[in-house]
């Protein structure tokens, strides 16, 4: 410039900088630290200059405590006040609108919230709080995960339903009985949930009129409950294990008094001397397909009568799955057959083989199907209803459908007279505790009875051991050949 020494011209102010810094020993650490400050500063005033603050009207909820107060928000423009909590343990902040712009009122919401947000703040809980629907729901989102087709691995697709089943009782309970729906759960009172198991035993079945649930149900139930509060209501923090419903299981009797209801061999005689009569298969006025469905049930008892399996493993025998088995004599191939139990219709997930005298019902089974024209491929299920033969040739039946048949068999031989005097109560499961019984009355080895039953001894020891057996042994005797008898018919 003119009039300047060359000593007196304007440094380049990059250089100036770079010399201040190093004068100064400073790192392009602290320089940016520096200029991050001087930033937020800058903004803070030009904040204060507009009015417009963060925080403003910073009122304290207790005069000797400095962790929680109420404010307004100086960048919104609806005057409501705002809560904000600070826990020392955690270093945990929590804060949320109040909705109010009253400050008498923010002050009571406040306190209040105050008492619900600080424990959980303290013990590391979520403050996000669930309602009962939404815990079932990131539950059962959890459990699906699992699902597997592999036996042992997970759970079946099944199973995952029942769970379903389990919590919305508990949901309908919550939303019907205590009528909060819309509660939060860490806000139920956990002594309101003591009545939970009277109140589902005053429920009636959809499928069984005037019968309400067992207590095995109802202790599955509320098993699944204290999982869910468990998996998921505790494990993941939103809510404490001192808030979790407290929930009492049913009482059963003990085990000495453990009662599987059974037909006597009487009874089953005369059962199964019913259902071979035209007087039930062939009623007057009957259609083809209704007497085709009365063959069918009739077929459906002596299987399971004559098998000891499970229903549901029957319900999922398909015709491929039946073979004579090749280390019979010829005579016993005549009538034995080899019923092969697949893994995923198992209650172990184990496949096994049972091989019984029902060859001769299997094929009177076929016939009947092949009557009403339809085809018993190795892919078609032995018990299908054939009512969906014309939307779906394979579709199977379900046990609500036999139990209504049984009910009205037992009504129509007299024999649901004498069990309602002996107060014993019949189902489709009798007919493999009959046959469990039966075959131990009569000296099958425990250990081969139980491949057939595809069940632990220790389990037949344990539930057979106080079943009342009857003394006399001829006409048990005499009984099991009659049966035999009538298998062969």
């Amino acid at each position: 410039m003119k009039g300047m020494t060359p000593s007196q011209e304007p440094k380049d102010p990059m250089e100036t900088l770079r010399g201040v810094v190093e004068g100064m020993d400073l790192t392009p650490e602290d320089l940016l630290m520096v200029l991050s400050s001087v930033v937020s500063l800058k903004k803070r005033k030009e904040d204060e200059k507009k009015g417009n603050k963060v925080i403003t009207e910073k009122i304290y909820l207790w005069e000797n405590s400095k962790d929680s107060y109420i404010y307004r928000d100086g960048r919104t423009k609806g005057g409501n006040y705002y809560l904000r909590i600070y826990c020392r343990d955690t270093k945990k902040v929590f804060s949320k609108s109040l909705r109010t712009s009253s400050q008498e009122e923010g002050i009571v919401l406040g306190r209040q919230m105050y008492q619900e947000t600080y424990g959980k703040l303290q013990r590391g809980e979520k403050t996000k709080s669930l309602t009962t629907k939404e815990l079932i729901n990131k539950y059962l989102e959890i459990e699906e995960k699992r699902i597997s087709p592999i036996p042992k691995t997970g759970i079946t697709k099944e199973t995952w339903k029942q769970k379903g089943q389990y919590l919305r009782m508990w949901e309908k309970y919550v939303v019907e009985e205590l009528k909060m729906g819309t509660t939060k759960i860490e806000n139920i009172p956990p002594e309101r949930t003591r009545e939970f198991k009277f109140w589902v035993m005053g429920l009636e079945k959809k499928e069984y009129k005037d019968r309400g649930w067992s207590p095995d149900y109802i202790n599955s139930t509320i098993s699944e409950v204290k999982r869910m509060y468990g998996e998921v209501g505790t494990r993941d923090k939103f809510i404490s294990k001192e808030l979790v419903p407290e929930l009492d299981y049913m009482k059963k009797p003990p085990s000495t008094q453990v009662k599987r209801d059974i037909l006597s061999v009487d009874e089953y005689e005369r059962l199964v001397t019913y259902l071979r009569t035209n007087k039930y298969l062939k009623p007057e006025g009957s259609s083809p397909l209704e007497q085709c469905k009365r063959s069918i049930f009739r077929e459906w008892i002596g299987i399971s009568y004559n098998t000891g399996m499970r229903p549901k493993e029957i319900l999922g025998l398909r015709w491929g799955d039946v073979s004579i088995n090749i280390s019979d004599t010829k005579e016993n191939q005549k009538i034995f057959r080899l019923l092969k139990v697949k893994s995923e219709n198992s209650k172990t997930g184990k496949m096994r083989s049972v091989n019984s005298p029902v060859g001769r019902r299997l094929e009177r089974l076929k016939k009947s199907y092949e009557e009403l024209g339809m085809e018993c491929g190795p892919g078609d299920y032995i018990f299908r209803n054939p009512t969906y033969k014309k939307q779906d040739k394979n579709s199977p039946y379900h046990q609500v459908v036999f139990t209504k048949r049984l009910e009205k068999v037992l009504k129509e031989t007299g024999i649901q007279e004498e069990l309602d005097k002996t107060q014993r109560r019949i189902t489709l499961y009798s007919s493999r505790h009959f046959y469990t019984t039966l075959r131990l009355q009569n000296g099958l080895d425990i250990h081969l009875l139980s491949k057939q039953l595809g069940t632990s001894t220790h389990y037949i020891d344990q539930t057979y051991s106080h079943i009342q057996v009857e003394t006399n042994t001829e006409r048990i005797t005499q009984g099991m050949s009659l049966i035999k008898t009538l298998e062969e018919e």
